[in-house]
């Protein structure tokens, strides 16, 4: 599945030791297929397939607590977005998509993507993320 990225890669990858420490300063703990595509591209941007993903690098990881959808937890963050209104997160074993702004409770708005990192990149990839 991470041959469909290649093209968007951000290299280098970042290190374990800059994933750690990301982890440690939210205070979440990220998938490890997700830590394993952190190590290969520290970050993601472009067109997958009919859809567009945004994926944070790690720095941008530790800074993304500023967007107020949801409190951080351990099982429940943010790793990005689909360049527009359209925010990608994780949330226990799923990753879903969730609006910037949406009316009423937020879990209301999210919606599971998949419960794999393959499985999002082809939610993605079939357009489903927006």
């Amino acid at each position: 599945m991470l041959g469909k990225l290649q093209h968007g890669y951000q290299l280098p990858g970042a290190s374990l030791s800059e994933i750690e420490a990301c982890e440690a300063s939210l205070s979440i703990i990220l998938p490890e297929e997700y830590k394993t595509f952190l190590r290969i591209s520290n970050g993601f941007n472009d067109e997958v397939g009919q859809g567009y993903l945004v994926l944070w690098s790690v720095a941008e990881l530790a800074k993304a607590d500023g967007y107020e959808l949801f409190e951080f937890q351990t099982g429940q963050f943010l790793i990005g977005s689909n360049g527009g209104p359209t925010a990608y997160g994780i949330i226990g074993e799923n990753y879903i998509s969730i609006p910037f702004v949406f009316a009423g409770a937020w879990s209301d708005e999210v919606r599971v993507l998949g419960q794999t990192f393959d499985e999002f990149i082809e939610a993605i990839e079939a357009g489903e993320g927006s």
